[in-house]
């Protein structure tokens, strides 16, 4: 994100302690909420791939700058995609919408696999650089997304991932899914340069709030069946 890599490294050294307790209290009280108590740990792990690159890009070293934006960008563009869908799944007590749930995550693996694989096959077109204190990804757009304005394409992103947990019949994540959705306009109309690092950023620190969410959150009965 913006700053440098201390802002990112001291983002990732809370992330990391939270999603290990979120992980832990997701086990013991609700095993369906395991995949999005994973949230704040990726993140960290998320977070600190930039730091690298802010390393990388103060030493000159292409190579290492290369290899940890390729991790970043496999959570920006691929993993965010389907796992906050895929987690949604668990939450969701109605069976038939889970196979709608279930196929939104589907779609968002293929189409941030269609993203990332030829980046990731290409990483020498890759430029990143430094853009308003911000890191700015550059990469060619596979053909596709030409089709339309990259407007649309930020606005159908923030819709798969913020959309599952709106229309799940489970509201808890309400306020989660609506920061994922203003955060995400924040960015785009503030930071469209550096779109990816700023929402994911934002992102990051939503995801501290689960902390609470998990610490709150009732146990589940035993016996407990989905409607």
């Amino acid at each position: 994100m913006c700053v440098s890599a201390e802002a990112s490294f001291g983002l990732t050294g809370v992330l990391i302690p939270v999603g290990i307790y979120c992980l832990k209290s997701a086990a013991q009280r609700d095993r369906r909420l395991l995949p999005i108590s994973a949230l704040p740990l990726l993140f960290g792990i998320q977070q600190f791939c930039e730091g690298v690159v802010w390393i990388g890009l103060g030493r000159g070293d292409v190579k290492l700058t290369r290899l940890a934006a390729l991790g970043f960008l496999f959570f920006a563009l691929t993993f965010w995609l389907f796992w906050i869908p895929f987690s949604s799944v668990f939450l969701e007590p109605r069976r038939k919408f889970k196979l709608y749930l279930g196929l939104c995550a589907l779609l968002g693996l293929a189409g941030g696999l269609i993203l990332f694989v030829p980046i990731a096959l290409n990483s020498a077109d890759l430029q990143i650089t430094l853009d308003h204190h911000s890191i700015r990804y550059d990469y060619a757009d596979p053909p596709a997304l030409a089709l339309a304005p990259q407007e649309f394409w930020h606005l159908l992103y923030v819709a798969v991932v913020a959309a599952p947990l709106f229309l799940s019949k489970n509201t808890t994540l309400l306020w989660f899914s609506t920061g994922l959705v203003v955060s995400a306009v924040i960015s785009h109309v503030y930071f469209f340069y550096a779109f990816a690092s700023i929402w994911c950023f934002f992102a990051a620190l939503l995801s501290l709030y689960l902390c609470y969410l998990f610490h709150t959150w009732p146990q589940r009965q035993a016996g407990a069946v989905d409607a």
